[in-house]
């Protein structure tokens, strides 16, 4: 005979599986899409800068590659010629908040204030694609971004271009953790640089330019919501006080 107890326990898993599809659906973070198709999308964030994002962009042009740039409020508010510039070469623009701000640590009033200025500076060319500075993010913050229509994204890995590397060492990076349906995170700007030699970006710049070389000839450099729409989007419990 099966306890009230036990009965319990097995109607609760059961609700579980039910639920943890939505919860996956409405409160996970956006970290990578499975598909056979090699698609991959770049991403950068901090942006726009003066100098090196027009670079950026010439080398995406010249590789026939769309990216997706996750951009801060303050900077964009300089930058709306270089922003309206990345909209027009066919790249996607999302939010960033306005002063990259820690979203755990920063209270709710202030995190909608952050959300609201920067969708403001990069209007008409914003998407509601979100990415938290720092890939912090709590359960209140996730809600909030969810409350306000957006869809947070993370990213499949990284390659520390916060610290000063050569070209071949984040080339080798990059090559190493490439996959298909891969969401990288690199950064046209630091915000706040913790290695202030590495706000230089010209050794990524060369380093982008290499691996679209080589990686062009295999993949395709698409946008996230390119990339989105290619197959399963895989959405994981993204909660981090900070990278």
């Amino acid at each position: 005979m099966i306890s009230s107890q036990q009965g319990g326990r097995a109607r609760s898993s059961l609700l579980g599986r039910w639920l943890a599809p939505l919860g996956r659906r409405w409160l996970g973070t956006l970290i990578r899409i499975e598909t056979p198709t090699p698609l991959v999308a770049l991403t950068f964030d901090d942006g726009p800068h003066p100098r090196y994002t027009p670079q950026i962009l010439d080398v995406l042009a010249h590789y026939h590659a769309r990216a997706t740039f996750f951009v801060l409020g303050r900077h964009a508010a300089e930058q709306r010629d270089l922003v309206a510039q990345i909209a027009a070469a066919g790249h996607v623009i999302g939010n960033h908040t306005f002063h990259h701000v820690r979203m755990p640590q920063t209270p709710r009033y202030q995190r909608w204030r952050e959300l609201w200025s920067a969708q403001r500076a990069i209007a008409p060319y914003g998407t509601r694609l979100f990415r938290p500075p720092y890939g912090g993010q709590s359960y209140g913050s996730r809600l909030d971004a969810l409350l306000l229509g957006y869809e947070v994204v993370g990213w499949t890995f990284h390659i520390e271009d916060w610290v000063t590397q050569s070209p071949v060492q984040l080339v080798e990076r990059l090559n190493r953790q490439l996959r298909p349906g891969s969401i990288i995170l690199l950064h046209d700007r630091l915000a706040q640089p913790r290695d202030p030699a590495a706000a230089d970006r010209t050794p990524l710049i060369e380093a982008l330019a290499t691996f679209l070389a080589q990686g062009g000839k295999t993949y395709r450099f698409v946008t996230v919501p390119e990339l989105i729409r290619a197959g399963r989007p895989v959405r994981g419990p993204w909660f981090r006080p900070a990278l």
